[in-house]
């Protein structure tokens, strides 16, 4: 991670930021990795493909600042107590490398983008954060990344109230970003406030309001399946009452702690936390904070990720992405999980699939979600989304079958079939036939197939 840098500016109000890149090999995912090129014969005319997962509509859903899926940065404003009566408003927002253009520099490869938060009337604005970041990565491989891997955040300190305000994040070399209005809701903390839990990837409490924030902030509020637990900073402005926070899973509570100062002498109860993520299944969680011994304040969401970029908005979405892990008893035993036992059984679920438990990764499952990617670019139709489809059920299952025979007259002449068949390098000795039987393109596993294919399933899940 390359230093934080602190800038602070003034006109009229005081603006600054904090603002840096995010360059952790820890971050780096599979999906990443350049894919191959598709398989002979395994490739056909398809609609507009549906996206599998849509982590852009998740977190749209969940009010956070979205781009587009050409440059797909997520961010939103969290709020702490400024000096005196004030209150500190960041700005944070993440983005892969890939959204943005980079040239070649005698140090390496060079982006740059332009950040505008305007706050009030742009003609007479009553504050503003303006910058422009570079981002500089050493090889070629690393502008392609599409996780995140540029992280962003500024302040601007702000009289609690409701104000319009404009945020613009644009790519220098090729203008590609995106601008959104949006009403600011900027909290006043007044005595015995405790501040909404904030996700972050590293902070150091305060003693007191006039300190600036010394936080790396978590942007998307996301941690994935296999990431260690999420930390959560609070704040409260008493010190006389210890801040209980609260993780619910629907109407679950899944954790319930109590959170204390380590500085009994400080003006600001300033708390950081580490949730057990043991505790955390796949999907959008609630966190919620308040006083010990009173109703909670406030409230804010946690995302667990299934993996980087397999975003789910609930516990069942993110099950429903792994129909074809198991056998049908082991996916059913993770849907009727009841919450609070959800995490545990997926969980062990997803270890007993683990090939190499003495690696940081789980290789099934990198394997598992590439294939799924690849069966929706592959094999959609006009009826499925591809990794619905029968085709996209073997593909991910069993991977890219050894031989593809297409194209062979049907019973009933009109359509088509293909036959996949898969040798020794499963150990199965597999010949699945797929018929296109009304010549629309949506394949069918034959009813002996479907059984062939079953028994094979049982076989190297069991």
């Amino acid at each position: 991670m390359s230093p934080v840098e602190h800038l602070f500016r003034e006109r009229g109000h005081l603006r600054g930021g904090l603002f840096f890149f995010l360059c952790s090999a820890a971050l780096v995912t599979a999906a990443c990795a350049p894919q191959p090129p598709p398989e002979s014969g395994l490739t056909d005319l398809v609609p507009e493909i549906t996206r599998v997962p849509d982590p852009l509509k998740v977190y749209s859903e969940l009010g956070f600042i979205v781009g587009d899926y050409d440059f797909p940065a997520v961010g939103r404003f969290v709020y702490l107590p400024g000096p005196a009566d004030s209150t500190y408003a960041i700005f944070t927002f993440s983005m892969p490398n890939s959204a943005l253009r980079f040239r070649r520099d005698d140090q390496g490869f060079l982006a740059r983008y332009r950040v505008s938060v305007t706050v009030g009337d742009s003609r007479a604005p009553l504050a503003e954060l303006e910058t422009i970041q570079e981002v500089r990565v050493r090889s070629f491989r690393e502008t392609a990344r599409r996780d995140e891997s540029v992280l962003f955040q500024g302040f601007l300190i702000l009289e609690p109230g409701a104000y319009p305000a404009t945020v613009e994040v644009r790519d220098q070399a090729t203008r590609d970003g995106f601008q959104v209005s949006l009403d600011l809701q900027v909290k006043s903390f007044e005595l015995s406030s405790v501040t909404e839990p904030i996700l972050v990837y590293r902070g150091d409490p305060r003693t007191s309001s006039d300190a600036p924030p010394a936080l790396i902030l978590n942007p998307r509020a996301t941690v994935s399946l296999e990431d260690p637990g999420p930390l959560v900073y609070l704040e409260s402005t008493t010190t006389e009452a210890a801040i209980q926070l609260q993780l619910k899973e629907e109407a679950a509570t899944v954790l319930l702690d109590t959170l204390e100062s380590a500085d009994s002498m400080a003006m600001l109860n300033a708390v950081i936390d580490s949730i057990d993520a043991r505790m955390l299944p796949p999907g959008v969680l609630t966190l919620h904070a308040g006083l010990l011994n009173q109703q909670p304040a406030d409230s804010a969401s946690l995302v667990v990720a299934l993996a980087p970029d397999w975003v789910t908005s609930s516990y069942a979405e993110a099950v429903s992405y792994l129909r074809y892990a198991g056998t049908f008893s082991q996916i059913d035993s993770l849907r009727e999980a009841p919450a609070g036992e959800r995490s545990g059984r997926l969980r062990a679920f997803w270890i007993r699939r683990d090939p190499d438990p003495n690696t940081s990764e789980n290789e099934f499952f990198d394997r598992y979600f590439s294939r799924l990617q690849e069966a929706n670019e592959r094999f959609s139709d006009f009826a499925s989304p591809g990794w619905l489809t029968d085709r996209g059920e073997v593909y991910v299952t069993l991977g890219p079958p050894d031989e593809v025979a297409r194209h062979l007259e049907t019973r009933q002449g009109q359509g088509q079939s293909q036959v996949w068949i898969y040798g020794d390098s499963l150990g199965l000795g597999l010949s699945l036939t797929f018929h296109d039987l009304y010549g629309t393109g949506e394949y069918r596993l034959s009813s002996d197939s479907r059984r062939a294919f079953q028994q094979a399933v049982e076989r190297l899940y069991s």
